[in-house]
């Protein structure tokens, strides 16, 4: 189409704003600009897995594009968290996953990625308590009722875990050194059937996820001793927390989102906003608190320095706890 000398000028006057970052940023497509894919590294039916499933949920209905969850189960996460890790910087391959992932450097061998360098953090989505569960048979209803138990036969009870070098392995570790107790851990292939043996009287106890314990608990089958919070949990408001006995003593799980490292802080912060949206919206955010999980949030970069501390913390852990790599 042929152009007057006026608009070839305007062109040209055109041309150098055009080139300006901040209008080619303007040019760029909006993020996403193709489906997302949610990488879960645990099997189906877990809290992560519900939390992960309902926040894409919400995610795809915002950012009108498919956001697909993916389970990538084994090796303690880590099978799934090198996928992320190997993805491109874009947004478009995300990682949620629980806290064991900053547990894991200091429980296992020869991890194919590094937890601190191979990945960005987003956002800590919710926070969920453990409990203190113990079989009926133990006859104990309260923590200090069951340090005492304990005490009167060392060695000679059982905890079970999902696994050595858990988050709830390392919990009753702690457990037992602040209380002084001596309770022998046996390791299971995943919480299902540790729960399963603590279920079956193989076990007296173990300190277990909460969304998986409370049917149990409201049928009688284990007694929940102590909430791992530091506050009580609102669907066991009788229950005492770990710290109402022994100050500082926690055991809690959270969930939260990473992306590859590398990621645009830019995008960051636009997944770090979404992400907060979704979890606190109501139908996210009722359903977590009916089953004791808290909805969490904050900034991206207050995340990554959580994610820095507990790394340290959970190495020393593992170390006082004489909690070898496997």
């Amino acid at each position: 189409m042929p152009h007057t000398k006026r608009d070839l000028l305007a062109l040209a006057v055109a041309t150098p704003a055009l080139l300006e970052p901040g209008t080619l940023r303007a040019q760029t497509p909006s993020f996403p600009a193709r489906p997302v894919r949610i990488v879960m590294p645990f099997a189906a039916g877990g809290p992560t897995d519900a939390i992960a499933r309902a926040v894409a949920a919400q995610l795809e209905t915002e950012w009108r594009q498919p956001v697909v969850v993916e389970n990538r189960p084994g090796a303690g996460g880590s099978t799934g968290s090198a996928v992320v890790a190997r993805a491109a910087p874009d947004g478009h391959t995300l990682l949620i996953t629980a806290n064991s992932h900053v547990i894991n450097p200091a429980v296992l061998r020869n991890l194919p990625f590094d937890t601190q360098r191979d990945f960005t953090p987003v956002i800590r989505l919710a926070d969920g308590p453990f409990v203190l569960v113990a079989h009926p048979s133990l006859g104990v209803r309260t923590l200090p009722e069951f340090v005492a138990r304990v005490r009167e036969r060392p060695g000679a009870f059982n905890y079970s875990s999902a696994g050595h070098g858990t988050n709830n392995h390392l919990a009753m570790e702690r457990l037992k050194a602040m209380a002084g107790i001596d309770i022998t851990h046996v390791a299971y292939g995943g919480a299902a059937p540790a729960t399963t043996a603590l279920l079956g009287g193989e076990v007296q106890a173990m300190i277990n996820n909460l969304v998986n314990s409370l049917p149990h608990i409201a049928e009688g089958r284990m007694v929940a001793i102590a909430i791992g919070g530091l506050e009580r949990s609102p669907v066991l408001p009788e229950v005492r927390s770990m710290s109402e006995t022994y100050p500082g003593l926690t055991a809690v799980n959270w969930y939260a989102a990473f992306g590859p490292a590398g990621m645009p802080p830019e995008l960051v912060a636009t997944l770090n906003a979404a992400m907060s949206r979704a979890v606190r919206s109501p139908a996210v955010a009722d359903r977590l608190r009916a089953q004791g999980i808290t909805p969490a949030g904050g900034p991206a970069a207050e995340f990554a320095r959580q994610v820095e501390e507990e790394l340290a913390t959970w190495g020393r852990v593992a170390r006082e706890a004489g909690v070898r790599p496997e």
